[in-house]
């Protein structure tokens, strides 16, 4: 037979009431109190209903995450850490994909949304443009956005200047001048923000070390491997060719390495390349990155949320989140 909230309470040696209260984290339950009902709980297996809880309370305990992909790495790993955090807490996660099959996109909609019951929503804000913000805003639940900032809304994410800075910096203390950038323009919004801040930190420094970026130093790739390996081929092809690449993501970086190998380059004797996100795949490459944990800020996102809504004690950092420079072996001084 599986444990009752009864079992719970005898083994806690407190009221069914109070073992009810601990574990919807109400705020007047002494933290003793409900350290020793979760012991318990998790002593005997005992699982709370979501639908009682809802009853009790008048609300869901559900946290919809809003994504326009699922394959991307950057956004299952924010799923990834919405979900173990909601889950430590006793929620639920929601699910609303926007991404199609063939890799369309429907837009979001105020319905959508409701349709999914959530108390508070977490949006994966990459791609999302300002009619579908509103969309958002107008539902007045809690809301969160993960990896790029709209206006209105609470964000967690990484400061991306600053991040640009480390991979750029890092190439120009190796002695490198002849830097070039593969990225994208995109269409205005959350996505184009960000790749707008990591250009321009790119720009910005070789400014500040007393370098002139001709045009052609920067090449629109579209974000993909193919067309940032279609970019960087052309790039690489010229004669007076750079000695490094800063890429504006790891996988525009996979696809600059690829053009390399095409081209005959060897990596780092003939070209540096430096990405920045630390996918999955990185270390693999031997890729110099910039280091970044989308699983680390979806965490942050929900315990923001919880703390929204009663389910959470204590102050949660809305600080951009960490990056860390990681040296690997595809990044050496220029040839002489």
């Amino acid at each position: 037979m599986p444990a009752t909230i009864r079992d719970v309470a005898r083994l806690a040696g407190v009221s069914e009431a109070t073992v009810s209260r601990a574990l919807r984290d109400l705020r007047h339950v002494a933290p003793e109190t409900v350290e020793a009902v979760r012991e318990a709980a998790d002593r005997l297996g005992f699982v709370p209903s979501r639908n009682a809880a809802a009853l009790a309370t008048g609300r869901p305990k559900v946290v919809g995450v809003v994504t326009p992909l699922l394959t991307g790495w950057f956004y299952a790993a924010v799923l990834e850490g919405v979900d173990a955090a909601l889950r430590r807490a006793g929620w639920a996660t929601s699910l609303v994909n926007l991404a199609e099959p063939g890799g369309a996109r429907r837009r979001l909609t105020a319905a959508e949304l409701r349709a999914g019951q959530a108390s508070a929503h977490v949006v994966i804000g990459f791609g999302l443009d300002a009619d579908e913000q509103q969309v958002l805003r107008d539902v007045r639940a809690p809301l969160v956005s993960v990896g790029g900032r709209f206006a209105g809304v609470r964000g967690i994410s990484i400061p991306e200047a600053d991040a640009a800075r480390l991979a750029v910096g890092h190439l120009l203390a190796l002695g490198h001048r002849r830097i070039a950038h593969v990225g994208a323009v995109l269409d205005p919004g959350v996505l184009e923000s960000v790749l707008g801040a990591r250009r321009e930190a790119w720009t910005t420094m070789l400014a500040e070390a007393g370098v002139a970026a001709p045009s052609w130093w920067f090449a629109s790739g579209g974000l993909s491997i193919d067309g940032s390996r279609a970019a960087a081929l052309q790039l690489l092809a010229r004669p007076d060719r750079p000695t490094a690449v800063f890429a504006a993501t790891d996988e525009t970086a996979f696809g600059v390495l690829l053009a390399a190998q095409r081209l005959g380059l060897r990596v780092p004797e003939d070209l540096s390349v430096a990405g920045l996100d630390d996918h999955p795949y990185s270390a693999g490459y031997g890729l110099t990155t910039v280091r970044q944990s989308p699983a680390e800020q979806g965490a942050r996102a929900a315990d923001l949320l919880l703390a929204d809504l009663g389910a959470r004690r204590g102050a949660v950092s809305t600080a951009p989140a960490p990056v860390e420079l990681v040296v690997r072996s595809s990044t050496a001084p220029p040839a002489a």
